[in-house]
């Protein structure tokens, strides 16, 4: 009987004790620490940071498919002669350009500290800005449809098909394209983790995300938007110029043909798989949608260029002998041997002068860091890139010689390493261009499936 009591007592002891091991176990991993601590930690920093502001896929793609199949059965450009076609995507975008400056001279106005009223000054931009938009939805998925066709065209020409069709079909919607956190260690540039998040962000609401990740793990962070994701359907930004949003749709779709081979399933290896997806990706895009353009909208035909992120606003009175792209290239080379001397605060106060230097030119970045470098790095077809990828696979597409070659060789790779072989075997005169990728690539074995999360 004594024996049994105290046995009861001790489990109503730790009855009550229970709840303070709870509290104490919380406030550890609630500590902030230096640096990474281990994965958990990591993620409830993050879980914190992030709030209810992560981006809710599911939610998106139930709209979507809806939609796709609203307007398949609908057939919005059905009936709509060639010229038609042209002539709505044309005036399209058009008032794409008219909506961006009114929203700008909106924001002047709210702005500026001399306007007694802004909400009455700027009534009449707003209802402007209203009714453009109004006229926008109602063209919007015809003009959807016809750019989707027009990229399977070519997509089908470049003998980009399976079994003789452009498969997954080419499809994507205009949409607010989610943020994206990229977590950067300090004393290295690398993308560490990355998470999509609510496209309707306010800045503000932006650089706390950052601040608090950065005080609660020790690293470099940085909230920035996307042009595209690959979802299926695809989300475009509706922000630029006609042949940037056609290379970014065949650049999202390459994401999704990628989906089915090696290549797509070891997008997450490591930096160097992302950044031969996303580079392989960027290559076929601006080929495909500069011939589109030349197509079908010759009057818009330019040379090519490599696209500015949403952040990246120029004014007009930018000095024209200023070289963006040499700047940055310039300035990442810096920062990747500081940081490798270990020279972490010295390198993060030069980005700060460098991004002040930037505005000056009329470049306006709202923070250049590690992480931001490690994003734009990934594209290695960009001022930002210093990575041999990009050379070497613009290398690759040359020797090559047709777009569906290229894509058949790297679609294959497994590793870093797969580049190598396939630009030594290239090169070598007595093998014919369809054995450039190898054997060893033939034996790759198939990986999980995964549905490309890419920020463009």
């Amino acid at each position: 009987m004594f024996r049994l009591a105290g046995w009861g007592r001790s489990l109503a002891r730790a009855a009550r004790l229970w709840p303070l091991a709870l509290l104490l176990l919380w406030i550890a991993l609630a500590l902030p620490a230096d640096g990474y601590g281990g994965q958990a930690r990591i993620d409830l920093v993050l879980r914190q940071a992030i709030g209810g502001d992560g981006f809710r896929l599911v939610a998106w793609e139930a709209q979507a498919l809806v939609g796709e199949a609203r307007d398949l059965i609908a057939g919005p450009a059905t009936g709509l002669s060639a010229a038609a076609q042209h002539d709505l995507v044309v005036t399209y975008f058009d008032a794409i350009a008219a909506i961006g400056r009114l929203e700008a001279q909106i924001e002047r106005i709210y702005a500026d500290p001399k306007q007694a009223d802004p909400g009455a000054a700027a009534a009449p931009l707003q209802a402007e800005l209203d009714r453009l938009r109004g006229e926008q939805a109602r063209r919007r998925p015809a003009v959807e449809q016809i750019l989707s066709r027009q990229v399977t065209t070519i997509l089908a020409e470049e003998g980009l098909t399976t079994l003789g069709l452009v498969w997954p079909p080419v499809s994507f919607q205009f949409a607010e394209s989610p943020n994206y956190l990229i977590v950067s260690p300090r004393h290295r540039i690398a993308v560490e983790k990355g998470i999509y998040l609510d496209p309707t962000l306010s800045v503000a609401r932006m650089e706390q995300i950052e601040r608090q990740v950065e005080a609660g793990l020790g690293v470099s962070a940085l909230v920035e938007g996307t042009g595209g994701f690959s979802s299926y359907p695809t989300m475009i930004v509706e922000y630029a110029g006609l042949e940037w949003v056609i290379s970014t749709i065949a650049h999202e779709w390459v994401h999704t043909y990628l989906a089915f081979r090696p290549l797509g399933w070891r997008y997450y290896d490591s930096g160097a798989m992302r950044t031969i997806n996303e580079t392989v990706a960027s290559i076929v895009g601006d080929e495909v949608g500069r011939r589109v353009v030349e197509r079908f909208y010759p009057e818009k035909a330019a040379p090519a260029s490599w696209p500015q992120p949403r952040s990246l606003r120029p004014d007009p009175a930018a000095k024209p002998e200023f070289s963006f792209g040499v700047f940055m290239r310039e300035t990442r080379l810096t920062v990747d041997k500081m940081l490798a001397a270990g020279k972490i605060e010295e390198a993060e106060a030069y980005m700060e002068a460098r991004r002040r230097e930037l505005a000056e030119h009329g470049y306006f970045l709202r923070r250049l860091n590690q992480a931001y470098f490690a994003f734009h790095g990934s594209y290695a077809v960009g001022p930002a890139a210093t990575d041999p990828i990009g050379g070497k696979l613009r290398l690759l597409r040359r020797q090559a010689g047709s777009l569906a070659e290229f894509v058949r060789i790297v679609s294959r790779f497994t590793t870093a390493a797969d580049l190598d072989a396939a630009l030594g075997q290239a090169t070598e005169p007595e093998r014919p261009p369809r054995a450039a990728a190898g054997y060893a690539l033939l034996q790759a074995s198939p990986g999980p499936g995964f549905a490309s999360l890419s920020a463009r």
